[in-house]
């Protein structure tokens, strides 16, 4: 079985992906984590952003289902919505 997550990459991460994968459908295992959906954005989308964040170079806030979440082990679920979003800075 599987599981089919929409993804959504906004602000300076949709501009790493490009306007073709600002929004994507993906599919993942049963049992999914974040991590295992950041492993395919790396396979799949992107090396760059998976690698980034595999590797903790790279720092976006990541919505799970209107929840902010910042562990790699979080579990993913059928129909899940995962927004990666660029942190806001300034001053």
């Amino acid at each position: 079985m599987s599981i089919k997550v929409t993804v959504i990459f906004l602000h300076r991460a949709g501009e790493l992906v490009g306007d073709k994968h600002r929004i994507t459908k993906l599919e993942l295992p049963d049992n999914a984590t974040l991590k295992d959906l950041v492993i395919t954005i790396r396979n799949k989308i992107s090396k760059r952003i998976g690698e980034g964040i595999l590797s903790g170079r790279l720092w976006f806030n990541i919505i799970v289902d209107g929840i902010s979440v910042s562990y790699l082990n979080h579990p993913l679920r059928n129909g899940s919505r995962i927004v990666f979003l660029t942190p806001e800075m300034g001053g």
